[in-house]
């Protein structure tokens, strides 16, 4: 009998969780749809969408939700709606047995904006946003002669190690591109521009940078040069104004 004792309890407890799922389900297939309870993650400083948005994106799909079955509403389908939007990264619908549907929404988040004949964001995963006419994004702004390839694949990393150091993400304001791969950057500081050239060997080319700000202008002052050039190796060349 005590080695059947185990048996027992697991089949009793199956047996209860069964119960307990099968009443849970029949309570909430009459549960009415009390309304829609929407969450936008970063809506404050990131305001491509907030929550009148998605209420009506919802509401032009599928109507009005309130009073309807909450079972009947397909979060598949909403989930799937939300995410096409172009401001949307990701989208988690679900309800409550209070009677709502829950809706929470992660936004898409830019790093780059291109300026040219058809603006557009980089967002952080690498990947071609849209401008939007609600929100402008205050990131590092590129313009000149910027293909989105070069944006993407080139430019993009670039932006993200500039992001990832403190003194360069508050440093650098804007990206000029000239003859599709040839790089200028114009600081927040200064008077004058950085020509970068190439993003081959950046990493070493900043931080000669980084130095050279620190130990060289800085003693100078920085309305000294109108141009610093760092596409020589192992030198930088000045040009006074």
């Amino acid at each position: 009998m005590q080695k059947a004792r185990p048996y027992i309890l697991f089949i009793g407890l199956f047996v209860y969780l069964i119960i307990v799922l099968t009443f849970v389900s029949a309570e909430r297939d009459r549960v009415e749809c009390k309304g829609m309870r929407v969450t936008v993650a970063d809506a404050v400083t990131n305001a491509f969408a907030d929550e009148g948005d998605v209420m009506r994106v919802v509401k032009q799909k599928y109507g009005e939700v309130e009073g309807r079955g909450i079972t009947e509403i397909d979060k598949d389908s909403i989930e799937r709606l939300l995410v096409g939007r172009s401001v949307v990264k990701s989208a988690q619908v679900y309800y409550s047995l209070d009677g709502y549907l829950h809706i929470e929404i992660r936004q898409r988040k830019p790093v780059l904006r291109v300026l040219n004949n058809d603006g557009y964001y980089v967002d952080e995963d690498g990947k071609i946003m849209p401008l939007s006419q609600k929100y402008t994004s205050r990131v590092v702004v590129a313009t000149g002669n910027v293909s989105r390839k070069f944006a993407c694949e080139e430019l993009y990393p670039f932006v993200m190690a500039l992001r990832n150091d403190e003194f360069w993400d508050a440093y650098v304001e804007q990206i000029v591109v000239e003859g599709g791969k040839e790089v200028i950057l114009i600081p927040k500081v200064g008077s004058f521009r950085i020509v970068l050239g190439s993003l081959e060997g950046y990493e070493q080319k900043m931080e000669k940078l980084r130095l050279f700000l620190k130990k060289g202008i800085a003693r100078k002052g920085w309305n000294l040069y109108k141009e610093i050039n760092l596409k020589f190796d192992k030198q930088i060349v000045c040009v006074k104004k």
